[in-house]
């Protein structure tokens, strides 16, 4: 009987995917294009969403400028600013993270996440929104510390200009739909 049961078992995750796989979308965003496009992957995949913040809400100074000089200032020393808790990470098999680019490469609160978490054994795949750079080296540097996981292709969006054909089309092709 028990070989029985984990043969129909056995068969039912392979006809639908693992029963318990459960995805993350996991984001920082500033101005708010991250933040849509992560809401647009959230409803394509069904999965849970969490926001990355700074533990301290006025961490960031609020003029783009002065802030950018700040963003552009942790980058170069390495930075980690302090962040809001995680959620439990063991329970999924999947997390897409999501960030803006600064100076060419991933927000310093991503790099906290990312820093402070880890991902092995798990499914990553970043997406960016950017202002026209493209995704400059983020793709490399979110693998690099994500190191452990099976990493996928990255999804790179200028400004907001994402559409849910393109979101669907990328998650179907690193098989997270």
């Amino acid at each position: 009987m028990k070989k029985l049961a984990m043969a129909i078992c056995g068969v039912a995750v392979a006809a639908c995917g693992a029963a318990d796989a459960k995805t993350l979308v996991a984001y920082y965003s500033r101005s708010g294009n991250t933040a849509a496009v992560a809401k647009m992957i959230q409803t394509a995949t069904g999965g849970d969403i969490f926001e990355i913040k700074t533990a301290d809400a006025d961490y960031y100074p609020a003029e783009y400028t002065p802030m950018t000089e700040v963003a552009k200032k942790e980058i170069a020393d390495g930075t980690l600013p302090p962040i809001n808790d995680v959620p439990d990470l063991t329970q999924y098999d999947t997390v897409l993270i999501g960030t803006p680019i600064w100076w060419g490469t991933m927000s310093s609160p991503v790099r906290t996440f990312l820093t402070q978490n880890s991902l092995s054994g798990k499914t990553g795949a970043p997406f960016v929104s950017h202002g026209g750079g493209g995704a400059g080296t983020s793709f490399a540097d979110i693998e690099k510390l994500t190191s452990g996981a099976a990493n996928k292709q990255g999804y790179a969006v200028y400004g907001d200009d994402a559409t849910s054909d393109g979101i669907d089309a990328w998650l179907t092709e690193i098989g997270v739909k």
